[in-house]
């Protein structure tokens, strides 16, 4: 599956304004949650909360990828930046301002990891960050989102 198939443009939110982990997690269950088929956001957040208690979805340089399975028949996700970087305790003690999130269903597991691998390759290099950060529209990320893609 393709990272750009995760998203659509409503579920692609820029520049918000979010002070905890809490109310990001919140924020992407209701994106995440909003999806055709998707489980009900409430589920989506007690999942990616059960997923963060055991241990940071944040990967360094600003980046988390918080993640769950739920009840779903496929996989969806959100991309959130942020205006200001939150605590997101990660690995480097960085804050964070990018967020890709991820539900995928229950039985889901090696397509699964293979999502977690590509979200976290594209997220590795500097300057795809920096592009995903001075974007400023939702189609001009989905565009580069898609560029990005075998």
């Amino acid at each position: 599956m393709r990272l750009a198939d995760l998203l659509v443009l409503d579920r692609v939110s820029l520049d918000q304004t979010i002070s905890s982990k809490k109310s990001l997690l919140e924020q992407a269950a209701s994106l995440l949650g909003s999806a055709p088929d998707a489980a009900p956001g409430r589920d989506i957040f007690q999942g990616l909360c059960q997923r963060e208690r055991l241990g940071s979805t944040g990967l360094g340089h600003g980046v988390a990828i918080p993640h769950c399975r739920v009840e779903q028949p496929g996989a969806v996700g959100a991309l959130l930046r942020l205006k200001r970087p939150i605590d997101f305790d990660s690995p480097d003690a960085e804050p964070v301002d990018l967020f890709f999130a991820l539900a995928v269903p229950s039985s889901c597991s090696e397509a699964h990891l293979k999502l977690l691998a590509g979200i976290a390759e594209l997220f590795s290099d500097p300057d795809q960050r920096e592009r995903l950060r001075s974007l400023e529209t939702s189609d001009e990320l989905l565009r580069v989102l898609d560029e990005q893609d075998p």
